[in-house]
């Protein structure tokens, strides 16, 4: 890739290089021996048109139909009508809060129809077969609303090293990743060997730089060195970020997103170990069994499952 600097300090460099494909050209058997198999980041247009929310969900629509729907935004409670209010004035300066990471289930059962199926590009999905989610569900389908100026606060990558898709609906996002090789540049939150020792449940996902156009030089020297990707999203659109890519966005203009986690064989080992050490640390059942189970589980998914 062509890394050149892009409107930061003395560093990182980022690319502004991504694929980007429509499903039909690019079809299930090429996505994953291209994009997900390799853990590469893409964009995918097309796969939302099936959708009712990618012509129903408009600002509009929100704050008319579940206006009086009350939520916990930052610490406040507003409702629809009020967050969309303050999203549709936010500004870089005095950014609106920002809904983000709100589980789909918890919206009326009519909202949640208008995101069904989820697109052929989230699968295969392990987590969503009986195996996993016979017990609890494994997959999370999350909403985020925001305007313009608002941030996701922290760069990480998803928990348990599952796949991230991220479904953009209304407005544009900018997107900052890096490569699993580029963890030595983003002082990692907490001590990773010493929570390896403890079996600590907390992960070492999250970093601990959390602006990352205004990074303390003198803290993070190394985060100069890294380099990463930085790319729009747009409506219509869906990002795979591939498990272990350190990602976080911020918002361009009025903003609605869905996203889903997920995990097959190309990321079921880093799964596995993640779940085995850090979901079920202080739990009755043995370390040892669950992961002898989910090596059972992928071992067996891999040769039979369709999801």
């Amino acid at each position: 890739m062509n890394y050149q600097p892009v409107n930061v300090r003395s560093g990182p460099t980022f690319s502004q290089e991504i694929d980007r494909h429509e499903w039909t050209q690019l079809g299930c058997e090429r996505y994953v021996r291209e994009y997900v198999n390799p853990l590469k980041p893409v964009i995918v247009t097309g796969a939302l048109d099936h959708w009712a929310a990618s012509n129903k969900w408009t600002f509009e629509f929100f704050k008319t139909c579940y206006g009086d729907l009350l939520l916990k935004v930052d610490g406040r409670e507003l409702s629809m009508a009020q967050l969309i209010d303050e999203v549709i004035a936010s500004t870089p300066e005095a950014p609106a809060p920002y809904l983000r990471n709100y589980l789909v289930k918890n919206l009326p059962a009519s909202l949640q129809a208008d995101i069904s199926p989820m697109p052929s590009c989230t699968r295969p999905n392990w987590l969503e077969h009986p195996l996993m989610s016979a017990r609890a569900p494994m997959t999370y389908t999350e909403l985020y609303i925001g305007g313009k100026g608002a941030k996701f606060p922290v760069l990480h990558y998803d928990g348990l090293h599952t796949h991230a898709f991220l479904m953009q609906i209304q407005g544009v996002k900018e997107y900052i990743g890096f490569a699993p090789d580029q963890t030595q540049y983003v002082y990692v939150r907490g001590d990773p060997a010493k929570a390896r020792a403890t079996q600590a449940r907390e992960q070492p996902n999250i970093s601990e730089i959390s602006d990352i156009d205004n990074w303390d030089q003198d803290r993070f020297s190394l985060f100069g060195n890294a380099k990463g990707i930085r790319f729009t999203l747009h409506p219509g659109e869906t990002l795979f970020m591939p498990s272990g890519w350190w990602h976080t966005a911020r918002i361009l203009s009025p903003s609605i997103t869905i996203s889903i986690n997920g995990a097959n064989a190309a990321n079921w080992s880093a799964f596995r170990q993640d779940f085995s050490r850090y979901y079920m640390a202080g739990r009755k059942l043995p370390i040892w069994a669950v992961n002898t189970y989910l090596l059972f589980v992928g071992k067996w998914l891999d040769l039979f499952a369709t999801l």
